[in-house]
């Protein structure tokens, strides 16, 4: 697991599932082309998790 998996903010249950599938917080933002360690960038990452869980629902 890479250390900037750490900085992974607070998830609900569908949120982690997605960001499982991709590997891992740090793939996640790596797919989007965001850098987890930077703080603007993981906002972006959050808000895109969300959206993506509401549309799983």
């Amino acid at each position: 697991m890479p250390a900037t998996d750490a900085l992974q903010p607070p998830l609900s249950p569908a949120e982690r599932e997605i960001v499982k599938s991709y590997g891992g917080w740090s793939q996640f933002m790596a797919s989007f082309g965001l850098k987890p360690w930077d703080e603007d960038d993981a906002e972006e990452g959050k808000r895109i998790l969300e959206g993506l869980a509401e549309n799983d629902e």
